[in-house]
């Protein structure tokens, strides 16, 4: 406890209390926990407490009480339930009634301590009326982000915070008001873990005479803004960008998902932290994809890889531009093994014991509130989401945010995701056949081995090989109603770990060699999420499998029966030439010069690197030729690239690179 006006006072670090020290400790406990002042009584020569009562402060004494004072990330009750977590941008709310006689408009200063720290004073970010009508209500002062005082907090160390208002301002006589009822509660920051997450945008082409499509600058930076102010995390670790699609429009977002996985475990490969998320989004502005997870995982596995739309459509309640952010926040949410609840359309009894009706964010609007701290970068103000408005992430009802209960499961996902592995571990750790994530939204139409490069050193080839049972990642679509299936993409992945086997599933990758020896391994698959009821039931294989050198095919099966099969090509030779290369502005081509057609058994793969060549970024996948048009911020003028050419049969791969400039129009002369 501290002595005197303000928290840098002297401190009592040990109080005595006398005969009834039971009762004064009862009081104590509840004070603390409501945040409210007392007044110890204790002779002047000695610190023994004979007596202990609340502050007598009514609204007689001072017209302008405190009701509450709350700190919220994204949700929030006035007892602080909610874990607050270090790094995430923290708002104070204060809520203060007036009853006096006139309306009175106020700005306001906290004193935010924690323990060693010393102490910092923060201004309010605005300025509130207090209107006599108003008093007491607490709940409208909740529910609307300009009838409370509200602060920034500039830190947020882990451990203890004492909040205190410590000075209130009218602002039309600028004299300081005394208060009444001041509360002063400590508040507990937890260690987060952040969210790592690349967004990958992708493009395709629409119409006669054919236009490229792609997402806009705002559908990533709502999204990746949404990320951080929505979830649970100390930080978004994001990346973007823009991919081709491989498949032809209009695709689904099975086919996007299958992309997305074959070109995450190229970039993990190459050294990308094996934690991260991958997110494809792909503008509604020729045709609208439904988007869908390539399966709901029960245990923390990044691995798991989804799509939606993006655009500015509002649907009557969005309306800041895009409509992917929050979107996008559904399908990442089933990453993290989060279920529908089974509100709005969804398939019912999809998550057993969500606590609130409707799928609300709180049953009254007197517990659980939302609040969107806003974004000044985007334009994005503070923003009360009331409990009983506003609706679960993870239903499809309109205004979503993140109810207590999402919030928590996604908190406890991300610190055990964090402590996996960073380095490239195998993906498919689903179980066989992980479940789906319930129904559509019907509110929604349907529609490498990575080489090194030093500064100023560029290697024009290389090669890398399966050799003998190496890991190669095999991406496969299933549908087991019409028991059909294909092989999408086959790339050897030295750096990866080979999955785990997946005995008793229903699918299996039959391996056979030029010598007629065959061997099967069982794979893990998942099921996608958002499948309308008497549609087929379709998922996604995502695995890597060690495969011999003189493998000659491989059949995926299902119950045994084939149902799609790969053939390796010829091993593929150093490319005689180099690279041709257009760097424009927004805009990158990307040319394997061959010396005629490519051979049907060969795909490409292209990857660019900002920084030398220490990390690369997968930016095409799967191509049957060496040629790749890409658009995006990510080309921005003067800006310097090294891009990479991988050419594979499946099994084995060459490689070129060579170095570009931004806003340069060159030919790779290197020697191959």
């Amino acid at each position: 406890m501290w002595v005197g006006n303000s928290s840098a006072a002297a401190e009592i670090v040990v109080i005595q209390p006398d005969n009834d020290g039971g009762a004064i400790g009862d009081l104590v406990v509840q004070a603390q926990a409501a945040g409210r002042l007392v007044e110890f009584i204790h002779p002047d020569n000695s610190a023994v407490v004979t007596s202990a009562a609340l502050v007598s402060d009514g609204s007689g004494q001072f017209p302008i009480q405190m009701d509450a004072i709350e700190a919220t990330q994204a949700v929030q009750d006035l007892a602080h339930s909610i874990p607050l977590v270090t790094g995430k941008r923290t708002v104070v709310r204060a809520y203060l009634s007036n009853y006096g006689a006139n309306p009175v408009t106020v700005s306001a200063e906290v004193t935010v301590r924690q323990p060693g720290g010393g102490s910092v004073v923060i201004p309010s970010s605005n300025v509130a009326t207090l209107s006599p009508s108003d008093a007491g209500n607490i709940v409208a002062s909740r529910n609307d982000a300009a009838r409370s005082l509200n602060f920034v907090l500039p830190f947020a160390a882990a451990g203890p915070v004492e909040l205190v208002l410590t000075r209130v301002t009218d602002t039309t006589l600028g004299a300081d008001l005394p208060i009444g009822s001041g509360k002063r509660p400590t508040v507990y920051f937890q260690t987060g873990a952040p969210f790592r997450v690349r967004i990958v945008g992708l493009s395709y082409s629409w119409g006669t005479p054919a236009i490229t499509i792609a997402p806009v600058s705002r559908d990533y930076a709502l999204l990746q803004s949404w990320l951080g102010r929505a979830y649970p995390a100390s930080s978004v670790q994001s990346a973007v960008v823009t991919a081709a699609a491989t498949a032809a429009p209009p695709f689904g977002c099975g086919d996007i998902n299958a992309q997305i996985a074959a070109l995450r475990a190229q970039d993990v490969n190459s050294g990308t932290d094996a934690r991260t998320h991958y997110y494809g989004i792909v503008s509604d502005a020729g045709f609208f994809m439904r988007g869908c997870t390539a399966g709901i995982p029960s245990n923390p596995d990044p691995s798991v890889v989804a799509s939606g739309p993006t655009g500015s459509n509002s649907w009557g309640w969005d309306f800041d531009g895009s409509y992917g952010d929050w979107y996008g926040g559904h399908e990442i949410g089933h990453t993290m093994g989060r279920l529908h609840p089974g509100f709005c359309g969804e398939t019912a009894d999809d998550l057993v014991g969500y606590p609130f009706p409707a799928g609300q964010l709180s049953t009254t609007d007197a517990v659980f509130g939302g609040f969107d701290v806003g974004d000044p970068a985007n334009s994005l103000p503070m923003r009360a989401l009331p409990g009983s408005q506003w609706h679960d992430v993870m239903t499809y009802c309109n205004s979503q945010w993140l109810s207590p209960y999402t919030y928590e499961g996604i908190r406890r996902r991300l610190v055990a995701e964090n402590a996996l592995p960073a380095g490239g571990g195998a993906g498919g750790g689903a179980g066989p056949g992980s479940g789906t994530g319930g129904r559509p939204d019907q509110r929604i139409p349907n529609v490498p081995l990575g080489t090194r490069v030093a500064p100023g050193a560029i290697p024009t080839a290389g090669t890398r090989s399966a050799g003998s049972g190496a890991p190669v990642h095999v991406v496969a679509q299933l549908n087991f109603t019409r028991r059909t299936g294909s092989i999408d993409f086959v790339n050897p992945v030295p750096n990866l770990g080979v999955s785990a086997r997946s005995e008793g599933s229903r699918v299996g990758l039959l391996l056979r060699s030029s010598s007629g020896a065959a061997s099967e391994i069982r794979a893990a698959y998942r099921i996608n999420s958002d499948i309308e009821p008497g549609d087929d039931e379709v998922g996604l294989v995502d695995t890597v499998v060690s495969v011999p050198a003189d493998t000659s095919v491989i059949e995926l099966t299902i119950d045994g029966a084939a149902v799609a099969e790969f053939r390796p090509g010829p091993e593929p030779s150093a490319p005689p030439h180099g690279l041709r290369l257009n760097a424009a502005a927004g805009r990158l081509s990307v040319t394997q010069r061959l010396d005629g057609s490519p051979h049907p058994g060969h795909r490409f793969t292209v990857q660019t690197s900002p920084d030398g060549g220490r990390t690369w970024q997968t930016v095409a996948v799967g191509l049957t030729e060496p040629r790749v048009d890409l658009i995006g911020e990510a080309y921005e003028p003067g800006k310097e690239l090294l891009v990479k050419v991988i050419a594979t049969n499946g099994l084995t791969a060459t490689e070129t690179v060579d170095r570009v400039t931004i806003g340069d129009q060159q030919e790779s002369k290197g020697a191959p």
